[in-house]
Formats: structure tokens, C-alpha cells, sequence
């Protein structure tokens, strides 16, 4: 009997000493992964202060510029509904199109916002520091977390129950586009979102 106490005594030392280590180091993680992000924020802002100067004196896109471009066809998806004009209280120029599947529950919307003017400039580089925090974070119902796709930074959402995406992202650092796609997975979501042909929207604003 007192070998085997001999024996457990300090095994069980090592193991609490183990468990308090790996507490250690995961709390030494986390504070790593903050200083990180806080560390990429701050440089991130300062990029963007020079950004925002630039688009403060751009001219934003007209709405018939912002209508002409928007797709009436989305790869077999027609186009349902669109807006065109001054988004809301915040008076920048923006386009919305709504696109659905018939006979289907696919629905996909995007929003863009010109980020040109003084207002739009802000907003701008708000939604340009998205994209460079990185995050994760996932539980039973959703899945969110920084990712690049094509080039493109942005804060991406999946609810796993409705198979619901949500894309927050800004293109070309000016544009600011919100994607919501009803019934659409990730993968086809993001290719939906390559066929709206964002470039050629940039192309107009240069």
C-alpha cells in the first residue's frame, strides 16, 4: 500500500503540474492572439486614415452608373427587386438587388455602398478593418470567422440549420458590399458573389 501511495503522490503532482502548464500556455495564447489582433488594428487604422482622405474627395457613382452595372441575372437566379439612391440617414450612394430561384427557396441579396464622399469614406475604412481582424468563433447554430477568398478579405457567417451566408466585406478598399444568401452554402455563395463582377463596378469609379 505505501508504494502505491509512493507512486501516486507524485504522478498526481506531474498531472496538476501538467494541467496548470497547459492552463498557463493557453492563457499565454489568448493574450498572444489579442495583442495580435490589437497590433494589426492599429496599423490597419493608420492605412486607412490615408485611405479615408483620398475617398473623402472622390466623386461618388451616379445612380444610373450604380443601376446599369447591377446584373438583371445572376446565374439562373432573375432579379426580383432592386434599390437604387442614397442609403438611409447615412446619405451615400448605394445599389441593392434581390435574386431568386424559382421553385426554390434560394433568395440572394447584395448591397453595395459607394464609399466615396466624406460619409462614404468613413464607413469605407470601418468595413476595411473587418476584414483584417481576424476571428473565429463557432457553436451549434453558426460559424463565423475572417477569410480570404479570391483576394478578397472578409467577415464570413454560416448558419448551419437554415444554410444561411452572410458576406461583410470592402472591395477595392472603396466599395462596401453585404451579401445575404438565403438556403446557399459558403462555397456558393462566394461563387455568386465572383459573378456579380464587382471589378466592373471599380472600373467605373476610376
Amino acid at each position: 500500500m505505501k508504494k502505491v501511495i509512493n507512486i501516486a503522490l507524485p504522478l498526481l503532482s506531474a498531472l496538476v503540474l501538467m494541467a496548470c502548464v497547459g492552463e498557463v500556455k493557453e492563457k499565454l495564447k489568448t493574450a498572444k492572439e489579442g495583442v495580435s489582433n490589437a497590433s494589426t488594428l492599429v496599423k490597419e487604422a493608420q492605412k486607412a486614415s490615408s485611405r479615408v482622405e483620398k475617398l473623402r474627395e472622390a466623386v461618388p457613382l451616379t445612380n444610373e452608373q450604380l443601376k446599369a452595372w447591377l446584373p438583371e441575372n445572376l446565374d439562373g437566379m432573375e432579379r426580383t427587386g432592386f434599390k437604387v439612391g442614397q442609403a438611409g440617414m447615412y446619405k451615400v450612394n448605394s445599389v441593392e438587388g434581390t435574386y431568386k430561384a424559382s421553385e426554390e427557396k434560394k433568395k440572394f441579396n447584395v448591397m453595395v455602398i459607394d464609399g466615396a464622399g466624406p460619409t462614404g469614406s468613413m464607413m469605407s475604412a470601418s468595413y476595411g478593418l473587418l476584414g483584417n481582424f481576424e476571428m473565429e468563433s463557432e457553436d451549434e447554430y453558426e460559424h463565423q470567422q475572417t477569410v480570404e477568398v479570391g483576394g478578397i478579405k472578409a467577415q464570413q457567417t454560416y448558419k448551419k440549420k437554415l444554410n444561411d451566408t452572410q458576406l461583410l466585406f470592402a472591395y477595392r478598399e472603396r466599395f462596401l458590399v453585404t451579401v445575404n444568401a438565403t438556403d446557399i452554402n459558403v462555397a456558393e455563395t462566394w461563387e455568386l458573389t465572383e459573378k456579380l463582377n464587382l471589378g466592373a463596378l471599380a472600373e467605373l469609379a476610376e
